[in-house]
């Protein structure tokens, strides 16, 4: 039975759809993910599976390698360790800048309350999505497009990690929200050596975790 989409862009439902069944594992890592298949399962023109796959490609939620069809990417200790390396590097200077302007913007503080109500359900394309969004909107204060879009490269990948966290059940929603509300407060507060200080920590809590799930 063909999967059906709910929306004015039959382009945009097909890969916000694909999205989500990645995120919640129900398309597992090193899963393939071909444009036949995609038309096949969704009813739609190759032309739109393969817009859609290309899409999820940059956001890195699909990796393609020479020859081969776009795969779902499987998680290994150096691509974890790499991407949190990566985000802390941005994150952790961003938040003690943000925090020595006192910079919260209403975009962050509407993300953070967002988040803390998705921390009550269990839809984790929904969680990881709040997630994301409220990172990014921290790194958008400090108003540098080229700064936001270095950061959405590398957030937009960490989606995988984030969704396996939720997946596996190694750190409740809840207690991200919380993690959230101190890097919050030490911004407002004006106390840059505490905003690297947690903001570093709520990525290693995570990361931590992780590795330890993907270790067995």
């Amino acid at each position: 039975m063909a999967i059906q989409l709910v929306t004015q862009s039959v382009g945009d439902a097909l890969v916000t759809s694909l999205r989500e069944r990645i995120l919640a594992d129900e398309i597992t890592a090193g899963t393939a993910v071909t444009e036949a298949s995609v038309a096949t399962e969704y009813k739609v023109a190759r032309q739109t599976a393969k817009a859609a796959i290309e899409r999820l490609v940059g956001e890195g939620l699909l990796e393609r390698t020479a020859h081969r069809s776009a795969r779902v990417p499987t998680l290994d200790e150096t691509r974890v360790r790499d991407l949190y390396f990566a985000r802390g590097v941005i994150e952790v200077r961003a938040y003690e800048l943000l925090a020595a302007k006192r910079l919260l913007t209403p975009q962050a503080l509407t993300a953070h309350e967002a988040f803390r109500t998705c921390s009550t359900g269990s839809d984790v394309a929904a969680i990881v999505q709040a997630d994301v969004a409220f990172h990014r909107a921290l790194i958008d204060g400090l108003d540098s497009d080229r700064l936001s879009r270095a950061h959405s490269v590398i957030i937009n990948e960490i989606r995988l990690c984030l969704a396996q966290v939720q997946n596996a059940h190694l750190l409740a929603p809840a207690e991200i929200a919380e993690e959230h509300q101190t890097i919050i407060t030490a911004i407002r507060d004006g106390d840059v050596t505490g905003a690297g200080e947690v903001g570093l920590e709520h990525l290693r809590h995570a990361e931590r975790n992780l590795l330890r799930h993907l270790r067995g």
